[in-house]
């Protein structure tokens, strides 16, 4: 049987040379490259079976070689390298068909295995990752977006969540005893779990009705309600809270008064409602948080006043306008006639 060739990039030359190492002695045939244009260049003119490539390098990136590989041979199999804890371009590597998320440090136990599963499952439709990498709620929203067919898979401490998706929307959840859209909600609330996401597959039975975007919204009310005595604890016992809270409070009530913007939640990067201007209806700090956290991912690049980036996510009729704060994220829901635009000039003023 002919040895199975791996190609892996990393602008490190240390890490190429232990992966090379770690994997011939695995008895894979292994080249490497420190920078995503010599990749290319190797790709084109060799037949690999998998790349293996760093999501952050100078020059021509792992979202660039991605493109580039999938452009030359749509079924190449490519493997992402994340530092821990960074969703930053991860739901891009995703879109463009990125088959497996590696957290970097990476130890030779689990990169043997991710090397040795990806080239068994013979170019499959399966996407594997964890949830610290992409959430649930990106998830959700690329596989919907995309109208796939497909199962997830989430698995943590010995529990299996799956979720099914077809026709542009989540229509069965199971998660032990639960089922549909408590199942969902249950599996919101996890912040990390090995994920496997599988195309092609059809849901059993639909037990869930309506929209995804409802259904996260939802699963975020019902966090927030869960979250409320604490925050409130947490904002009677630190003054400095207290504070930081207020000078938050006054930037929402700002940006609120900008001619377009019917609402504004202000959202720390753990998740955290830091203050909102929102109405009154139940549960919609929470509604608008996840999807702050989800636009921030979805978006795929980190947004710095530095430069004052900004973006615009669609959310069903409406869109939010999403930008970026040292220590939060604010979300600004606007109308349909507003300029995002305008808005995010107006915007900058408010956040000076």
């Amino acid at each position: 049987m002919a040895q199975k060739r791996v190609l892996v990039v990393d602008d490190e030359p240390n890490v190429v040379k232990t992966c090379k190492r770690i994997l011939q002695l695995e008895g894979f045939s292994v080249e490497g490259a420190s920078d995503g244009a010599s990749a290319i260049k190797l790709y084109r003119s060799e037949d690999f079976d998998l790349v293996v490539t760093d999501l952050k390098m100078p020059g021509m990136d792992g979202l660039k070689l991605l493109a580039a590989i999938r452009e030359h041979n749509p079924r190449a199999s490519v493997a992402i390298l994340t530092a821990y804890g960074t969703k930053e371009n991860v739901v891009e590597a995703l879109q463009l068909g990125a088959c497996e998320f590696l957290e970097k440090p990476l130890d030779a136990k689990t990169l043997v295995a991710a090397v040795r599963r990806i080239l068994e499952s013979k170019g499959g439709a399966v996407v594997q990752g964890n949830l610290r990498s992409l959430s649930l709620p990106n998830i959700v929203q690329i596989n919907c977006a995309e109208r796939n067919e497909a199962l997830l898979r989430i698995r943590q401490a010995g529990q299996e969540g799956k979720v099914y998706f077809a026709e542009g929307n989540v229509v069965h959840a199971a998660l032990g005893k639960k089922t549909g859209a408590d199942a969902v909600y249950e599996l919101l609330t996890w912040e990390e779990g090995e994920f496997e996401l599988q195309m092609g597959v059809s849901a059993p039975k639909r037990t869930i009705e309506g929209s995804w975007s409802g259904l996260l919204l939802e699963g975020a009310r019902r966090m927030d309600e869960g979250m409320a005595g604490l925050v409130d604890l947490e904002l009677l016992t630190d003054e400095t809270e207290v504070d930081g809270d207020q000078v938050a409070a006054n930037l929402a009530s700002a940006l609120k008064d900008i001619q377009g913007v019917t609402g504004v939640v202000v959202v720390a990067h753990d998740g955290s409602v830091v203050a909102h201007e929102l109405d009154d209806a139940p549960g919609n700090r929470g509604s608008i948080a996840v999807l702050v956290l989800g636009a921030a991912g979805q978006l795929g690049k980190p947004l710095s006043l530095g430069s004052f980036s900004w973006g615009t996510v669609a959310l069903g009729k409406e869109k939010m306008l999403l930008m970026e704060r040292p220590d939060y994220f604010v979300g600004m829901l606007l109308n349909q006639r507003a300029s995002a635009a305008n808005v995010a000039a107006s915007a900058k003023q408010a956040l000076h």
